[in-house]
């Protein structure tokens, strides 16, 4: 079977007879009027006016878990992502500790006393010791200044004029240099204790609420009392940013309208034709983007897919009207009535599209959690939800550099997992590298003696097992009892020094162990870091957010076991 296709053959190779669309009689004109269709009747209208009346509940709860509590949730003046986010503490952060330690050193200058401030560091110095203890610059300025949290037992005491306190840092006994250091600490303490409450004892670190350690994730509830037992669920928030499509709500089409929280709208305007990109244009005189051509699209017979775009693009394209629906901020809304009234004077009314058992597509909506938010293409059992989410999206913010990273990958060589500690945070929080500082404490190979044996030949040493560095922890796999799914759990390496070194970051110490798919091939990356923005309402929220990213794909460790290496 031969084809042929008939292509005109231009006498001139220029783009002038093409550009000056030269016009003819009123023969012409009907006839091109004929070539792009203008003739064809549909016996369509098109839209004048739009009513609309939606339903709109307010979100007012959100809890961590399904078997916790609702919290109450405003989106006027809370920060979603601060409420999910944010690790619980005890209130006493580095920045915190810092402004308390300058801040009495402050007093000191103004009551005339900046000469006891070496004998208040040595009584309550800052804890230097340990892994995790500061360096440099951060470590000089704590030296010379001393620890709040001591510190305020003991300007307490000084506050009610205690002579042994004073005597421990050599003030006078009498006098008006003990009067105004008593002034002076009263002032600090009433400072102090609005910021830190006296009543609130010390707190191990814990990770925030709505956190799962075993798959490096968030997951929360958001809720409208005003309709019971449908709550908006997020089970795979990674972290980042909260938007309408970070939750999903069962498909439950069917609760009844509440009439008091129904507004009813009569929009009378045209509805606006929805556009795109390189969308072809409509008149014959009115110039195209050069940079979307569908007739130079290459699609096969059998790409469906692709012929079907180019034909709604070029003939069903402008048969698509938008009608603005405002929607109220954290809110839930469905449209209960929608009716257009064409040219005509016709009234048409329209369903919403879950009301079609048939129909699976649904722009914007919540899809099912337990569907992984798509629904199926076919065989559903329910259609999607009505409900529009108009989320309290958080603006643009200020963020910091990761103050702590985990890689995890998995190593096929050595048949294992593994979670690196990229980064943590010392007790200053300024950022630690961990491979820099492993390679600074790792001495250098002592020559070994040499072997006896013929001249010219190299040395060999028998190593049981190479080194692996140590901030690289083991994700060693365990069957679970149902003997069909695999955890990851998290091992610590015997070393030669005979020491099992544990992470030193919140998010591995806080880690157990892992489902296996939380570590895929590609690995996963997990970073801490803070997070500062103003909300609506001109409030300041700061909190430290954790967020996960893709990693950088599988790995080596350099484990090897029953090594014969040569020097």
């Amino acid at each position: 079977m031969t084809m042929f296709r008939y292509e005109p053959v231009p006498r001139d190779t220029g783009l002038d007879e093409a550009l000056a669309a030269r016009t003819a009689d009123a023969a012409w004109f009907l006839a091109r009027q004929y070539a792009f269709g203008e003739f064809r009747g549909d016996d369509a209208a098109s839209p004048v006016t739009v009513s609309l009346a939606q339903e709109t509940h307010r979100l007012d709860g959100w809890r961590p878990r399904a078997d916790a509590e609702w919290q109450p949730y405003e989106p006027d003046t809370m920060v979603l992502e601060a409420l999910v986010e944010r690790e619980p503490g005890n209130g006493i952060d580095a920045r915190l500790a810092m402004a308390g330690a300058l801040r009495w050193r402050r007093a000191l200058t103004a009551a005339g006393h900046l000469a006891l401030l070496p004998a208040f560091t040595r009584v309550c110095p800052f804890a230097t010791g340990g892994p995790l203890a500061p360096t440099g610059l951060s470590a000089a300025v704590r030296d010379r200044l001393p620890d709040p949290v001591a510190l305020a037992p003991w300007l307490a005491r000084i506050a009610e004029r205690d002579k042994t306190a004073a005597e421990e840092f050599g003030v006078p006994d009498t006098g008006p240099d003990r009067d105004a250091l008593a002034r002076a600490a009263a002032a600090w303490l009433t400072w102090w204790h609005a910021h830190v409450p006296a009543a609130a004892p010390p707190q191990p670190e814990k990770p925030p609420e709505a956190w799962n350690p075993e798959r490096l994730e968030y997951a929360f509830e958001v809720r409208a009392s005003g309709l019971p037992g449908l709550e908006l669920r997020a089970g795979q928030y990674q972290g980042g940013h909260l938007d309408w499509w970070a939750v999903d709500a069962a498909p439950d089409a069917r609760l009844p309208v509440a009439e008091a929280a129904v507004k009813r709208e009569k929009r009378t305007i045209v509805p606006t034709p929805a556009v795109y990109g390189g969308m072809p244009v409509s008149r014959f005189w009115e110039m195209e983007d050069a940079r979307i051509d569908f007739g130079s699209v290459d699609a096969s017979p059998v790409d469906l897919g692709r012929l079907m775009l180019i034909a709604f693009a070029t003939v069903y394209g402008n048969d698509w009207f938008c009608v603005p629906l405002p929607l109220v901020v954290g809110s839930l809304s469905r449209v209960v009535d929608c009716s257009v009234q064409d040219v005509f004077g016709g009234r048409t009314p329209l369903a919403h599209a879950t009301a079609r058992d048939s129909v699976t597509w649904n722009l914007f909506g919540l899809g099912d959690p337990a569907g992984g938010g798509i629904p199926p293409a076919e065989g559903m059992a329910m259609p999607p939800s009505p409900w529009i989410y108009r989320p309290a999206s958080l603006p643009n913010g200020l963020e910091s550099p990761a103050v702590e990273s985990v890689l995890l990958l998995r190593d096929e060589q050595a048949n294992l997992g593994w979670a690196v500690e990229e980064a943590v945070a010392d007790r200053a929080e300024d950022r630690v590298d961990r491979y820099a500082r492993w390679i600074a404490s790792t001495s250098p190979p002592a020559a070994a003696p040499a072997a006896a044996g013929p001249p010219g030949e190299a040395a060999a040493r028998y190593l049981l097992a190479t080194e692996v560095p140590a901030h690289w922890y083991p994700l060693v796999p365990e069957t679970l009892a149902d003997e069909e799914s695999v955890r990851l759990r998290l091992a610590r390496l015997d070393r030669d020094d005979a020491s099992l070194e544990s992470p030193l970051g919140r998010l591995l110490a806080e880690t157990a162990g892992l489902h296996e798919q939380e570590v895929p091939r590609s690995g996963i990356r997990v970073e801490r870091s803070r997070q500062f923005t103003r909300w609506q309402d001109g409030s300041a929220h700061a909190w430290t957010t954790r967020r996960k990213v893709s990693g950088t794909g599988c790995g080596s460790s350099g484990l090897r076991f029953d090594v014969l290496k040569e020097d």
